[in-house]
Parts: structure tokens; sequence; C-alpha cells
């Protein structure tokens, strides 16, 4: 079973700007603040544009569509890979 966002406990958040990473931050929620359960997560991420995961249930990636928030799947299990290929992108 592919691990997904909705269980997930801890999260990476990554401020950048100008092509550079100005913050990084570990977030860290108990198994009843997890998407999946209360959704109380939500809350410690924003604000953020943008959403990258392994894997998303379609009712999360919606929600996360409706604020605003850019969802994007990757196979990338490494945050700061996946940063450094967004960033070299730009």
């Amino acid at each position: 079973m592919k691990p997904h966002a909705g269980k997930c406990r801890k999260f990476w958040k990554y401020e950048l700007k100008d092509g550079e990473v100005t913050d990084k931050q570990l977030i860290e929620v108990g198994k009843e603040q997890s998407f999946s359960q209360s959704g109380e997560v939500l809350e410690k991420l924003l604000p953020m544009d943008i959403f990258v995961t392994t894997g998303m249930g379609d009712r999360l990636r919606e929600k996360l569509r409706n604020i605003g928030v850019h969802v994007m799947v990757t196979a990338e299990i490494e945050p700061e890979q996946f940063i450094c290929s967004l960033i070299s992108t730009k």
C-alpha cells in the first residue's frame, strides 16, 4: 500500500523566494490531527501555495484545490531532491 497525505503526521514546509529556500520547518501532528482524522493539520500548514506528496485521495485534493493550493504528486520521496529539481526548472 502506497503512503498518502491523509495519514501523514510529519510535513516539511519550505518557503522559497527568488529561487532560494528562505525557511524550512518540520511540522509534526498527532494522529488525531491528521487529514484523515480531523484535518486540523491544515491550519498548521497554511498559508501555502503548493502541496507536494507521493499520494493523495480525491477528497483531500479537492479540498486543497478549493482553497487555492496547487497539488503536485511525485514519485520523489526526498523533499530536498524535489525542492532542488523544482528550483532548477524555474
